[in-house]
């Protein structure tokens, strides 16, 4: 499809620190089911603009891999819902701080959020989180 080649942006490198992983259920009616979102964050490197790839996988999965900048390295990637818009679904992304003591230095962070539908997949956007 024409459209989903247009979508994608460059994709990110991956970073090695700290692993934040959760699985969420959350179904919009027609929509698709979050099976897991996975992040990692580096405070070595907070460099870049936002960016993030859709791959369509295939059977109704979708896989989102990105990179933002987080306010800290105690932060991870939580996926606060998914709406239909006009031109496709697009998942809302919000930046989840983990409890505990945390040094105070922005940090490079990237994530892979993973949905299924039921029948084909629809086109998806992302909206990223405001990091620093």
């Amino acid at each position: 499809m024409n459209r989903r080649n247009a979508l994608k942006a460059t994709g990110a490198s991956l970073l090695a620190g700290t692993a934040l992983t959760t699985s969420a259920t959350a179904d919009t009616s027609d929509g698709p089911t979050v099976v897991s979102v996975e992040s990692n964050t580096d405070s070595s490197s907070a460099d870049g603009n936002d960016e993030y790839t859709v791959e369509y996988l295939g059977d109704g999965v979708v896989e989102i891999t990105g990179y933002t900048v987080a306010p800290t390295p105690c932060h991870g990637i939580a996926v606060d819902g998914v709406y239909r818009s006009k031109y496709g679904d697009v998942v809302d992304l919000s930046l989840e701080a983990s409890s505990g003591v945390c040094m105070t230095v922005l940090a490079g962070l990237t994530y892979t959020v993973r949905l299924e539908y039921a029948a084909e997949a629809r086109d998806v956007f992302v909206s990223v989180p405001d990091g620093a």
